[in-house]
């Protein structure tokens, strides 16, 4: 996992400061992965993921991404990432409880999804919520997996005149997302990875 730090102070803080910022952040991250581990990772496979590959595990992060106390700590973590962003969303309907906890913890950032397929009625729009052209944007999601969905969801994203900065999931399955979506000159980040709990069985 990757753990970066956002320090507000202009001043240099103290080794000590440093220190006790580390250890908030590791525990950020582990509070984060013990409730993935108890309500989202499954190993009684087989399950066919949407790709159509057979896999022994499974990743149901919306148990986590819809828990009070997972919201909170995925938005916490997500918004040291998102420097100089305007809105963050992404595909229907992973990432929108994701996008809205990171709308309301930051106060600043806007939120908003993209459907699978344009609506055939209202306003007719496949992206949906505060987003509008000019926009900085972070693509979320998440569980990654071949990289397709979110790639397909930052081309409607684009069509608005909006620039991607960033691609963030909660997991990464490890199965060709980050090759795929970085060959397309995105940067992508995830705060955890399959092997995070593969390893521990």
């Amino acid at each position: 996992m990757l753990i970066s730090l956002k320090i507000e102070n202009t001043s240099q803080p103290s080794p000590l400061e440093i220190t006790l910022l580390v250890a908030i952040v590791q525990d950020t991250y582990e509070d984060l992965k013990q409730l993935i581990k108890k309500y989202g990772y499954f190993t009684d496979g087989p399950y066919r993921l949407s790709g159509g590959a057979l896999s022994d595990f499974y990743f149901d992060l919306r148990r986590v991404t819809m828990h009070p106390r997972g919201a909170s700590l995925i938005a916490k973590l997500m918004i040291e990432r998102l420097t100089g962003v305007d809105a963050v969303g992404g595909m229907e309907s992973g990432a929108i409880p994701i996008a809205t906890a990171i709308a309301l913890k930051s106060g600043v950032i806007r939120a908003f999804f993209v459907r699978k397929s344009e609506k055939t009625y209202g306003r007719m729009r496949r992206v949906e919520g505060c987003v509008r052209k000019g926009d900085v944007v972070a693509f979320v999601e998440d569980v990654t997996t071949s990289g397709e969905s979110a790639l397909s969801g930052i081309a409607a994203v684009e069509q608005l005149g909006c620039r991607i900065a960033k691609v963030i999931s909660v997991l990464d399955r490890e199965s060709g997302a980050q090759e795929r979506i970085t060959s397309k000159g995105y940067l992508f980040e995830a705060l955890f990875t399959s092997s995070d709990f593969k390893s521990q069985f």
